[in-house]
């Protein structure tokens, strides 16, 4: 004869567990909220946490300094930016689109403004020693300009050969505007900024542990911004040719040598 307590039957619409249901089920939550806790604690320890970048939102400020279009559309400034990063400013559009068609628009009012003294506003994107701004009134960014143009003096070093591994970024979102502005999570946004004019910028890693952030053209000096999105957000590697322009490292990419890491 069975005892009872192997026959225990319950009844889910009567009041009162049996004893041995009752221990079974308090131990089974017991067990499935402690794995649970385990598992949030093992995903937030391992979560890498988002960069100290900042998207000064809202506060559109003034910027001088002389405007260059090459390797990209740059502000050189003389200060007035946050000291911890370059006085050159990259400049970028409004939403997913580069600086460029905003600026043509502003020389078909005002004529040519490159290697002029001018004066923008825009919001100020920064992070990890770079700089860029943000045109966020479009056409209408350009508050004065100097009617004289101005010597470049930036310095540029001579080419040498480069072979490197990381990930192409879009600047706009990774120094600022989005966290996380990077990775495979941001892959479909990057490409949109880029395939807009936006310049991708090529994220490596130095020998100390520090990254190093370069602009990317091909190997004649041409932009390659659709030609490089099968790879945005990816662990690749790169060779070709670089050189110091100003503050900003130039690769020149061999387009054939790309490769999937």
């Amino acid at each position: 004869m069975n005892s009872p307590k192997s026959n225990e039957f319950y009844i889910g619409w009567k009041d009162g567990l049996p004893p041995r249901t009752r221990r079974l089920l308090i131990l089974f939550i017991t067990a499935l909220f402690t794995f649970s806790l385990g598992i949030t604690y093992l995903v937030v320890k391992n979560q890498k946490p988002f960069n100290n970048h900042q998207f000064e939102l809202g506060n559109i400020q003034e910027f001088s300094g002389v405007l260059v279009y090459n390797p990209a559309p740059m502000l050189l400034t003389e200060g007035g930016i946050p000291e911890t990063v370059s006085d050159e400013l990259l400049l970028v559009g409004y939403g997913k689109r580069g600086a460029l068609g905003f600026l043509q628009e502003i020389e078909e009012e005002h004529g040519q403004l490159r290697q002029r003294k001018i004066t923008l506003r825009g919001t100020l994107i920064h992070g990890d020693g770079r700089a860029v701004l943000e045109l966020t009134e479009k056409a209408k960014s350009l508050v004065e300009a100097d009617e004289h143009e101005v010597f470049n003096q930036r310095e540029i070093s001579s080419p040498q050969p480069f072979q490197l591994e990381g990930e192409i970024l879009d600047p706009k979102c990774y120094f600022g505007v989005m966290k996380p502005g990077e990775g495979k999570i941001h892959k479909s946004c990057a490409i949109r900024c880029i395939s807009g004019g936006i310049p991708p910028v090529f994220r490596s890693k130095r020998s100390d542990g520090t990254f190093e952030y370069s602009l990317m053209k091909d190997t004649e000096g041409q932009d390659i911004n659709q030609r490089i999105l099968p790879y945005v957000a990816e662990n690749i590697e790169i060779s070709g040719q670089s050189q110091m322009v100003g503050d900003w490292n130039v690769l020149y990419v061999d387009m054939d040598k790309i490769r999937r890491i």
